[in-house]
């Protein structure tokens, strides 16, 4: 290659021009920690359904600005105080005129809101918060950094104050991240000069490695940061795993090339041909080396989840910065130290104790083959009980002003009160009409049956449990207890009915008082005073019965004109409320979910044993009631007017009489007409007694049916006060009452058109019980509006939970799409380099059993042991390392392999892992140390994710490349390098230069 002796001619310069680049772009671009805060990649894609939901739900309950929620909670043990409230309401004017803040609950003009929002102790309140930024994305980290900076200031002496809430979560990860980034990357470099300093036991040496290695990393950041800037996205992940990767690679690289300048020194070779010898010869397995990570990062591009996408395309430009700087300034220091005698080599160490392992290995293959195999076997049958985790709040530490923010919630509130699920039904059309909140209730009751669910909330139920007053079977009991009142009432007309009778009985018996009296005036003269005596007494005693019979039919008219309109309005209010149980009864009858259950089904024949029983006796019971009553009415009319008649008859009687004391001459005359009329009143006065007792009787009745209509409506209504047995009706106009604004504006839009469910649950909201819980809150929701109104409208559940079950389908796919992809590619460029099928699976095979085998260890260290689930980004990161690094060193041994056994046999099998162990061993101890130092951090997911990779490599480095490939390659003997067959590795040179950047090693 000319490359290198272009960079040892041009040393100097060489070196000299790098590091101005380097400077240039640090100086001249923004930091990469600047570059990461300012990108806007969700963590979840936005076309995933519960990100799609929190978008619907933002539109139709919040200002269509908000993608992300943080809450503010206050907290002052002991009680909060009137500083405190005026600390929270002013927060609102404050929040909302900053750029960083999209929403804010405004609890200044709605002090039912704030009531709403304190604890029942009064020691706490939350207020809502929304951002513009993707939760998740650094953009929104540095939003909820600027809400933290406002809610600061001004802050009342005792009152405790954190953000929390799902984004404020990853936002405190994301710094925790960068926290522990410095002492990760000085802890890496602590530890590889260590291991450095023991392989090569040279200062100089181990400074010269150190010094590019820093270049590489500078050169990494800042040409990151450049396309961050401009072409790639980058994540909170990304500056941790660069430097992790990049600092392993590079070491790698420089211990390769030192390596094999060392062994062409102690073979005698003079320094400067050595160094281009080397460069030379280590290229090939430098660039195969770097191709494999490079596309595999590059693979990563294909997912869709943020951190994937994010973090595959910064390594792949950090290693590729690692590779042309290892073929360019790499051999230029070299050549600078090698002319000062810097880098000479000390007498091998090792190598013999190597050489008495290859050749066991050789000998005894199958014997070494089921030696590397049952380890890597044990440690995979871990592997299945994998249980990713996607609570980001356990991956952080306890005291994160985020989990501080859940604490205080958990002080004063229900469980998981801010991590809920939520339900949202879009229909075409207003829900705020009877059917439709019938509908709502029954889809809010199906979801409160799923298992886990400790609460929902809704229009129909705001505080958890369904409106008491909603159920038909309460609206029967008010009817019955009207019907009650209306009998009290009656029973008063009764009384009175009974004194009306009464007065009919005495002006029926003065009647014929009257009758005899003129009967005896006709007969006799002599008797004719005395008899004027006690006719004056039986017409007063006739006038008094007249006077009370007028009073009771008064009283007897109003009674039976006000029961007649309680009964019809008894009727209607009942007939409303027989019809809503009907509908209740014809949505159960079509549910196929009630048919199968048998508490439910029992539930409908109740329904309708009630429902036809009031329809076929009740109803007609009342519309008979109401029209007897009617009837009770005209006929009181009518004896009121009789009574009229025969209070005036009386008159003229006794002008009669008082004429027949005036006068004698006129006395036979006025008696005649007398004893005439007095007939008329002892005969009219007879049908007055039977009427009113008549009337009595009924009223009697009467009030005896209305008794048992109102106890049969109370006993309904003791029966079916639960809606769900009973019904359910909410009549519209209800929604306009003051006393329901606030659940009103909280579960339903603006135009009606959308309503939401708050679900609560009873397990981690964040857990994979919660996860499935939201799957199942989805079905469960659309059974309860089948063969309602609302069949047809879209349900859509987010939330956490909601997000977190999109996120673990859309990782998997990408983890399964991701991982065949890297497998092709380090496939093609293996079969590329090597030019064997043979080696090339053999390799992908050895590469796959270490990841598997090191996923299986982090699983019994993490899960087993620790009781820790693994973070759910790691196995795809740590696969995608794993693999391409893996099958770097297996490339290096290979290539030495094919260039001492190009024939398969055991002699130079044995002769080139002997050679290159010592190098692959420190290669690979140093990769896997600056791995490890990532778990010098304080999150959790960098921890597994260095323990899981490092440790990964250590098998790969000491089990796979040591006994399971060249085990298997003397196995395979000539057959190895099928289809080339037994060709000298000479004859390859040609062909392997037909690839850019690849020759012999």
């Amino acid at each position: 290659m000319k490359a290198p002796q272009l960079s040892i001619r041009m040393a100097g310069w060489v070196v000299l021009g790098w590091l101005a680049v380097v400077a240039v772009v640090n100086v001249g671009v923004p930091q990469l920690e600047e570059v990461v805060a300012e990108d806007s990649t969700a963590f979840v894609p936005d076309d995933a359904p519960a990100a799609r939901g929190l978008d619907e739900m933002d539109d139709a309950f919040g200002n269509g600005r908000s993608t992300s929620v943080v809450f503010v909670v206050a907290e002052r043990p002991g009680g909060l105080t009137k500083a405190d409230s005026a600390y929270i309401t002013g927060l609102v004017p404050r929040l909302k005129s900053d750029e960083n803040v999209s929403f804010v609950q405004d609890v200044r003009r709605r002090p039912e809101l704030l009531e709403a929002l304190t604890s029942r102790d009064g020691e706490a309140v939350y207020l809502q918060v929304g951002i513009p930024g993707e939760t998740g994305a650094p953009k929104s980290i540095a939003q909820i950094e600027a809400v933290r900076e406002i809610v600061a200031e001004d802050r009342p002496d005792g009152l405790d104050v954190a953000i929390t809430g799902p984004a404020a979560t990853i936002a405190d990860m994301a710094n925790e991240v960068e926290r522990s980034l410095v002492l990760i990357t000085a802890v890496t470099i602590a530890v590889i000069a260590m291991i450095l300093f023991l392989l090569y036991r040279s200062v100089v040496v181990t400074g010269i490695i150190l010094s590019f290695i820093g270049v590489s990393l500078a050169a990494a950041r800042g040409f990151t940061s450049l396309a961050g800037l401009h072409w790639i996205n980058v994540s909170t992940f990304t500056a941790s795993f660069l430097t992790g990767v990049v600092l392993g690679a590079a070491t790698d690289y420089a211990i390769f090339l030192i390596s094999r300048y060392q062994e062409l020194r102690r073979e005698g070779v003079e320094p400067r041909e050595a160094v281009v010898t080397a460069t030379r010869k280590v290229a090939a397995v430098i660039t195969g080396s770097a191709f494999t990570v490079v596309v595999a990062s590059l693979c990563m591009l294909l997912a869709k989840v943020g951190v994937f996408n994010t973090t595959g395309p910064a390594i792949a430009l950090g290693v590729a910065l690692a590779w042309i700087l290892s073929l360019s300034l790499l051999p230029a220091i070299l050549f600078l130290a090698v002319t000062r005698g810097w880098v000479e080599p000390r007498p091998a160490r090792g190598e013999s104790r190597w050489l008495g392992v290859s050749s066991w290995v050789v000998a005894r293959p199958a014997r070494a083959l089921a030696l590397g195999l049952l380890p890597l076997v044990l440690l995979a049958s871990f592997y299945p009980l994998l249980t990713p985790s996607y609570d980001e709040r356990a991956v952080q530490p306890e005291d994160t002003e985020s989990n501080d923010g859940y604490a205080m919630v958990a002080r004063h509130y229900p469980p998981n009160e801010m991590l809920a699920d939520y339900v949202l039904v879009r229909a075409d059309h207003d829900l705020r009409n009877v059917s439709d909140l019938a509908a709502l209730e029954q889809a809010a009751a199906s979801v409160a049956r799923v298992e886990g669910v400790r609460t929902v909330r809704s229009v129909t139920r705001p505080l958890g449990r369904t409106i008491g007053q909603a159920s038909v079977g309460y609206q029967a009991g008010v009817v019955g207890k009207r019907l009650g009142g209306a009998a009290d009432r009656l029973a008063a007309g009764e009384q009175g009915a009974t004194r009306l009778t009464g007065g009919a009985s005495r002006l029926h018996s003065g009647a014929g008082q009257v009758a005899d009296g003129a009967d005896q005036a006709v007969a006799g003269a002599g008797r004719l005073l005395g008899g004027l005596r006690e006719l004056e007494d039986g017409v007063r005693r006739l006038a008094d019965g007249t006077d009370d019979a007028l009073t009771g039919s008064a009283h007897l008219l109003a009674g039976a004109d006000a029961l007649a309109a309680g009964l019809d309005s008894a009727y209607t209010q009942t007939k409303v409320a027989v019809d809503g149980l009907g509908l209740a009864y014809q949505a159960l009858t079509k549910s196929l979910t009630c048919g199968l259950d048998p508490y439910c089904s029992g539930a409908r024949e109740g329904i309708r044993q009630i429902y036809v029983g009031e329809r076929d006796q009740l109803l007609p019971g009342l519309r008979e009631a109401a029209a007897a009553a009617r009837q009770i009415a005209n006929g009181s009319v009518q004896l009121k007017e009789g009574l009229t008649r025969l209070d005036a008859g009386l008159g003229r009687a006794e002008t009669g009489a008082r004429r027949l004391e005036a006068g004698q001459a006129t006395m036979r005359t006025e008696l005649g007409r007398l004893a005439d009329g007095a007939g008329q009143v002892a005969e009219g006065s007879g049908d007055v007694e039977g009427g009113t007792a008549q009337l009595a009787g009924s009223v009697t009745r009467l009030r005896s049916g209305l008794s048992r209509a109102a106890a049969h409506l109370h006993a309904t209504a003791k029966a079916t006060k639960d809606p769900a047995v009973g019904g359910f009706y909410l009549p519209p106009v209800a929604l306009e009452d003051q006393r329901f604004a606030l659940a009103r504006s909280v579960f339903v839009s603006e135009d009606g058109r959308v309503a939401r469910m708050i679900v609560i649950g009873d397990t981690n909201p964040l857990g994979r019980a919660a996860m499935d819980r939201a799957g199942d809150v989805r079905r469960a929701a659309t059974e309860g509006l089948r063969g309602t109104g609302l069949e047809a409208s879209a349900v859509t559940v987010t939330g956490m939970a909601a997000l977190n079950r999109d996120l673990d389908a859309l990782s998997r796919t990408d983890f399964r799409m991701v991982a065949a992809v890297t497998l092709l590619a380090v496939f093609i460029i293996l079969l590329l380099v090597l030019r064997s099928l043979v080696v090339a699976v053999l390799l992908l095979l050895a590469v796959a059993a270490s990841y598997v085998s090191a996923m299986g260890l982090s699983v019994l260290f993490w899960q087993v042991l620790l009781g820790v689930q693994i973070e759910w980004t790691v196995p795809a990161i740590a696969f995608v390392l794993l693999v391409s690094v893996g099958a770097d060193y297996n490339l290096l041994l290979m290539k030495r392999v094919r260039e001492e056994a190009p024939d398969g046999s055991g002699a130079g099998i044995a002769r080139a892992l002997s050679v290159t162990a010592g190098v692959i061993t420190a290669a690979g101890v140093i990769f896997a140390s600056s791995m490890f130092a990532l778990m010098a951090g304080s999150v959790t997911t960098l921890a597994q994710m260095g323990f899981t990779v490092g440790v990964g490599l250590l098998l790969d480095t000491f089990i796979v490349r040591t006994l399971v490939v060249p085990a298997c390659a003397a196995l395979l003997g000539n057959l190895l390098w099928w289809p080339t067959g037994r060709r000298q590795a000479a004859d390859h040179l040609d062909d392997l230069r037909l690839v850019p950047g690849l020759t012999q090693y």
